[in-house]
């Protein structure tokens, strides 16, 4: 059955379309689309956790784990090829990279080989520093 998609939902996708790049905390969502200039569109928490919950699980969001709390960001993946790269996260501005290709598939091609291990590259992170934060 199609889930019918509604005016919060669309508007939600749009928050993330345009923040591809960028995490970010329900909270942060919330306080975000509050001061969205389309105020004829209530949505509260408990209407951003179903849709994120449910974008999530249909693959367009990501969700990173907070180091050190209960906590999650999301980021939209929707339209990129995330789920085909690994994950490279700032630890300073929490800025997410894909790897290099080449790197990442030398990675991969490692851990099959030697250890016979598979690894999922939408749900792997590398933690360090960026250029811009070294």
């Amino acid at each position: 059955m199609k889930k019918y998609i509604t005016a919060q939902r669309k508007l939600l996708l749009s928050f993330f379309q345009e923040h591809q790049d960028q995490q970010f905390s329900v909270e942060q969502i919330a306080e975000q689309l509050c001061r969205t200039e389309d105020i004829s569109i209530n949505i509260s928490i408990s209407s951003i956790y179903r849709n994120i919950s449910d974008m999530v699980a249909e693959g367009c969001l990501q969700r990173f784990p907070v180091e050190g709390s209960r906590r999650f960001l999301y980021q939209y993946i929707g339209g990129s090829d995330c789920s085909r790269h690994l994950h490279l996260k700032c630890e300073k501005c929490g800025q997410i990279f894909h790897m290099d290709d080449q790197a990442m598939d030398s990675i991969l091609a490692f851990a099959m080989s030697n250890n016979a291990f598979r690894i999922n590259k939408q749900k792997t992170i590398l933690y360090g520093s960026c250029r811009d934060c070294t």
